[in-house]
C-alpha cells in the first residue's frame, strides 16, 4: 500500500499539481511571513529606541527648565537687597548682561507698587504692575513657600513674543510682611533655541496646564501659540495634548508646565527603509523563483502523466498481446498435441506423455500396459453412411473409452480408426484382461443415434506389457500392434496379449464365445 500511493500520485497529474501549488503557497507564506515579521520587528525596535530616547530628552529638558525657573528665586534674593538700598545689587539683575538668555526682562517693585528697578531702563512697567495687582491678593507671606506664579503672556502679539511668560515672586521682609515684588519674563523660545541642533524629525513643545502647547520647536523652527491666562503653581494638572509619532511627556517639577518630545514615525524608520526595500526585494526574487519552480514542476508532472498514460497504454497492449500469444500458443499446442476431431491427445502428445510415464514405471513395482485399439468395420460404415457419421462415431468411441478408464490412464488417437491406451500402476496382471474385456463390451454396445443412425462396431485390442514386451514407447506400440492384428484374425471384437506365456491365465476370464489367438 505504501509503495503504491506515490506512483498513483505521480500518475495523477492534477493531484500532483495541486500538491505543488499547496507546497509553494506554504513556502510563499513562510517567506513573506518571515520578511514582514523581520520588518515589523525592526520597526518596533526602532520605535522602542526612539521612545526611550525621547523620554530621556523630555526628562533632560524638564530638568533644565526647572533649573531656569528656580533660578528666579536667586534673582528674588538680589531684588530684596535692591529694596534694602544696595545700589550695587541692581547690576546682578541685568539678566541678559549676565548671560542668562532665558530671561529677557526683569523689574523690582516695592510694597507700594513703585518701580525700583527695570532691566529695560523704562521709568514705568505698566504690564508688570497690572500683573502684581492681579496676583498679589493670592500671594503668600511664607518666605519658605514664596509665591511663584506662571502667568499668561502679557505682551501683545504685535511684539511677536507669544511664547514669553512672566514670573512673579513676592519679596518678604524679616517680619514676613510683603516687602516688594520681583517680576521677570521667561522666554521659552530662547530656551528651546538651545536645542535647535537636535535635528529633523523631533518636535519639542512646552505645554501649559491645559495641555495645549505654549511654544513648539519643530524641525528647527519655533512656533508660538496664544496665551493661556494666569495659572498658579500646581502639580495635579495632566497633559492632554497629543503629538504624532512617538511622544513622551515630562512634567516640570513644581510648575504647571510639561515638556513634550515627539518623533515623526517616518523619521524614525527612515534609516530602515532601504534595508526593508532589500528584504522585500529578496522576498520578491525568492517568490518569483518559487513560482517559476512550481510552474516547471507542474509542467513536468503534466508531461510525466502523459508519459505514464502512454506507458500504461503500451503495457495494456503488451499484456493483451501476451495474452493473445498465450492463447495462440495454447491453441497451437492444442492443435499440435490433441486430435482435432475427438479432443484427446494425438500421436505426438501420446509419445511424450507415455515416455514420461514409462520413465516413472522403471521405479514402480506395478505393471504398465499399452493397448493398441482398432475399430472393426469402420471403413464400410464410413463409406456407406458418410464421413460425417464416421467422424461422429469416432467421437463417441473416444468418449466411451475415456469414460471406461481411470482419470490418470492415457487415451490417444493415432489416426484414422486407431486408438491407443496406456494403463499405469496395475497391481495384478489379471486386472489388465478385465479392463480390456470392459472396453470391448462398452464400445461393442450399439450406438443408437449417430446422426439418426444406429451404428454397431467392435474393438480389436492388442496388449503389450512393460517391461516384458519392451522398454520404449515404440517397442510397446510395435508389439501391441502385432497383438491387435492377431485379435482381428481371431474374428474381431477381441483382445490379445503379445506375450503367449500369459495365454492360459486369460482364456479362462474371457466371456463365452470370445476367441483367443496368439500373437
Amino acid at each position: 500500500m505504501k509503495a503504491k500511493w506515490p506512483r498513483a500520485l505521480i500518475q495523477d497529474g492534477w493531484g500532483l499539481s495541486v500538491c505543488f501549488v499547496l507546497l509553494s503557497s506554504l513556502v510563499l507564506v513562510v517567506i513573506w511571513g518571515i520578511t514582514m515579521m523581520h520588518v515589523s520587528s525592526e520597526k518596533k525596535m526602532a520605535m522602542e529606541s526612539a521612545s526611550g530616547e525621547s523620554k530621556n530628552m523630555a526628562a533632560i529638558l524638564a530638568s533644565n527648565l526647572n533649573d531656569r525657573l528656580d533660578r528666579a528665586m536667586l534673582y528674588g534674593s538680589v531684588a530684596n537687597k535692591v529694596l534694602d538700598g544696595d545700589a550695587t545689587a541692581a547690576e546682578y539683575l541685568n539678566l541678559l548682561f549676565n548671560g542668562d538668555t532665558a530671561y529677557v526682562r526683569s523689574a523690582v517693585f516695592d510694597a507700594e507698587m513703585k518701580l525700583r528697578y527695570s532691566s529695560s531702563g523704562s521709568p514705568t512697567e505698566g504690564g508688570f504692575a497690572d500683573l502684581i495687582r492681579q496676583m498679589h491678593p493670592a500671594a503668600s507671606n511664607d518666605s519658605d513657600d514664596a509665591a511663584r506664579k506662571v502667568g499668561s503672556v502679557v505682551l501683545g502679539k504685535a511684539e511677536g513674543y507669544a511664547w514669553r511668560i512672566p514670573l512673579l515672586i513676592s519679596l518678604n521682609s524679616p517680619r514676613n510682611n510683603v516687602h516688594g515684588f520681583f517680576v521677570a519674563v521667561l522666554d521659552l523660545g530662547r530656551f528651546l533655541t538651545d536645542y535647535q541642533k537636535i535635528g529633523d524629525g523631533y518636535r519639542i513643545s512646552v505645554d501649559g496646564a491645559s495641555g495645549l502647547p505654549l511654544v513648539t520647536l519643530s524641525d528647527g523652527k519655533l512656533i508660538g501659540n496664544t496665551s493661556e491666562g494666569i495659572v498658579s503653581k500646581s502639580s495635579g494638572n495632566e497633559n492632554t495634548h497629543s503629538l504624532p509619532g512617538v511622544s513622551n511627556y515630562q512634567k516640570v517639577e513644581g510648575y504647571p508646565l510639561t515638556i513634550t518630545v515627539s518623533m515623526d514615525p517616518d523619521f524614525i524608520v527612515a534609516d530602515l527603509t532601504q534595508s526593508h526595500y532589500e528584504y522585500i526585494r529578496y522576498a520578491i526574487v525568492i517568490s518569483i523563483a518559487v513560482v517559476t519552480l512550481t510552474l516547471i514542476l507542474i509542467w513536468i508532472s503534466y508531461h510525466r502523466k502523459k508519459l505514464y498514460q502512454r506507458l500504461e497504454r503500451s503495457e495494456r497492449e503488451k499484456i493483451c498481446l501476451i495474452e493473445q500469444l498465450e492463447k495462440e500458443k495454447t491453441r497451437a499446442y492444442q492443435l499440435a498435441s490433441h486430435d482435432y476431431l475427438t479432443g484427446i491427445p494425438n500421436r505426438m502428445l501420446f509419445n511424450e506423455l507415455a515416455a514420461a510415464e514409462l520413465s516413472r514405471a522403471k521405479r514402480s513395482p506395478n505393471l504398465y500396459a499399452l493397448f493398441f485399439i482398432d475399430l472393426d468395420g469402420f471403413k464400410p460404415i464410413n463409406d456407406t453412411l458418410g464421413h460425417a457419421v464416421g467422424d461422429l462415431l469416432l467421437q463417441s468411441v473416444a468418449q466411451r473409452l475415456c469414460a471406461s478408464l481411470r482419470e490418470y490412464d492415457l487415451v490417444a488417437r493415432l489416426g484414422g480408426d486407431e486408438f491407443v491406451v496406456l494403463l499405469s500402476d496395475i497391481k495384478y496382471q489379471s486386472q489388465i484382461a478385465d479392463i480390456a474385456d470392459k472396453l470391448v463390451k462398452t464400445v461393442g454396445a450399439p450406438f443408437l443415434n449417430i446422426a439418426g443412425h444406429e451404428v454397431c462396431t467392435s474393438l480389436s485390442i492388442g496388449i503389450a506389457l512393460f517391461p516384458d514386451d519392451g522398454h520404449t514407447v515404440d517397442e510397446l506400440l510395435s508389439k501391441a500392434d502385432t497383438a491387435m492384428y492377431a485379435a482381428k484374425k481371431a474374428g474381431k471384437g477381441a483382445y490379445r496379449f503379445h506375450d503367449s506365456g500369459m495365454r492360459g491365465a486369460h482364456v479362462s476370464r474371457l466371456p463365452t464365445g470370445t476367441r483367443y489367438l496368439s500373437a
